[in-house]
């Protein structure tokens, strides 16, 4: 559960509230479980954090930071002649910036999808190249004197002479 007065704990603890808000809220937190629980974890909080030890940051330790944040964001030294800048209109450059990017990814993306494609299944001039070759008695060529596949065909041939 959770109570909507919560919130004022931080400032009641922190002594933000005026006379009558905090009495009503002194007056709510015995009722409210939720209110008086976060209340005791807040203060043993308080008291862990204040017990602590404190450290001294180093001398000059403000002004260094203040000095490096300055730099951060004072403009860099410009690369034209006499400090001119370029100044750019409105936001057609990024815009077309960005078109011209994603047309790029997308011809590289065609690019390869077509390679991969040529590479897999050939291109379709050589499909029509294989078919017809696949269909030609050229396929048949003799074989060498000599081999394993002539002596078969020799033995095969003669036997169907007869």
């Amino acid at each position: 559960m959770s109570c909507p007065k919560s919130k004022l704990i931080s400032a009641y603890l922190d002594q933000e509230m005026e006379l009558r808000e905090k009495t009503a809220f002194e007056a709510h937190v015995p009722d409210c479980n939720v209110c008086s629980q976060k209340l005791v974890e807040l203060r043993s909080l308080r008291a862990a954090f204040s017990s602590s030890v404190h450290h001294q940051a180093p001398y000059g330790f403000a002004t260094r930071v203040m000095a490096r944040t300055r730099a951060m964001d004072s403009p860099s030294p410009s690369p034209l002649p006499s400090g001119e800048r370029i100044k750019v209109r409105g936001g057609f450059v990024p815009l077309f910036i960005g078109f011209a990017e994603a047309a790029v990814l997308l011809m590289v993306i065609s690019a390869g999808i077509f390679a991969g494609t040529i590479m897999t299944n050939g291109s379709p001039s050589m499909k029509k190249m294989n078919m017809a070759s696949s269909l030609s008695f050229d396929l048949f060529d003799a074989t060498p004197p000599g081999s394993l596949g002539g002596a078969y065909l020799a033995m095969t041939e003669v036997k169907y002479e007869k």
